[in-house]
């Protein structure tokens, strides 16, 4: 599935409104936290590209446990935090 582009910007705004908190590290490392808590869930975001590929948008889906699509739809805002929460539950992925 070809996915095309995003601005790396786009992608970390998108996480992070989705519930997701930014660790230091010398790239963006994002961590999904529910309810206050920790999950396992967590990706890297580039400082410097600006354009994030094909290639590396299904690396990061595959290290938040989605699909391709599934992670289209998270960063083109299609998909809600809660929506991903769920996900994540109903999966059994992060218990509560």
């Amino acid at each position: 599935m070809l996915l095309g582009t995003r601005k790396n910007y786009n992608i970390a705004n998108a996480l992070l409104k989705k519930g997701f908190e930014e660790r230091q590290s010398s790239h963006q490392y994002l961590v999904l936290f529910i309810d206050g808590k920790k999950t396992s869930i967590s990706t890297f975001v580039s400082h410097g590209k600006k354009e994030i590929g094909d290639g590396l948008m299904h690396k990061m889906a595959k290290q938040l446990s989605l699909s391709p699509k599934q992670f289209c739809e998270l960063v083109d805002c299609t998909m809600s935090g809660q929506e991903l929460r769920d996900f994540y539950l109903d999966e059994g992925i992060v218990r509560p």
